[in-house]
């Protein structure tokens, strides 16, 4: 007898055995296996969404800082030009920069020197007065 006679042949297997020992072989997902995996997905696309959200948000306060800092600037900058030593007290006007409408406050304070000026220039949007984008303080000299 050879070696190779010894091995057993499987059984014959009738077809609704095979078909229960094939199911149980191959296996698939069961349907509490896929839900839990539809929820993670979810809860993943969910929070991409909302970072996607925060993100654009943020770029719209960003473009907002960024005009209300030109406004400040050309402010200043009209300050200088016009050569007229400020005077003293505060002064409320509406810009449009940008596609966007501003409220700009400057108010013009005394210093310890009086050949200076303090010169603080706040800048908010018409829609939140109380919310300041962008402030600055300089000072002008008078000579």
């Amino acid at each position: 007898m050879t070696r190779y006679a010894r091995i057993k042949t499987p059984p014959k297997l009738s077809t609704a055995r095979l078909i229960y020992a094939y199911r149980n072989y191959i296996r698939g997902f069961t349907l509490i296996e896929c839900l839990v995996a539809l929820f993670i997905i979810a809860l993943v696309l969910a929070s991409a969404t909302r970072a996607i959200g925060m993100a654009v948000a943020d770029v719209k306060d960003s473009y907002a800082r960024e005009a209300a800092n030109w406004i400040v600037n050309n402010q200043y900058a009209q300050y200088k030009i016009d050569g007229i030593y400020p005077n003293l007290g505060n002064t409320k006007s509406t810009v449009n920069m940008a596609g966007l409408t501003f409220i700009v406050n400057s108010t013009i304070s005394a210093t310890p020197n009086p050949y200076f000026r303090k010169i603080d220039i706040a800048v908010s949007e018409v829609h939140n007065p109380n919310h300041i984008l962008f402030k600055t303080i300089n000072f002008m000299a008078q000579y």
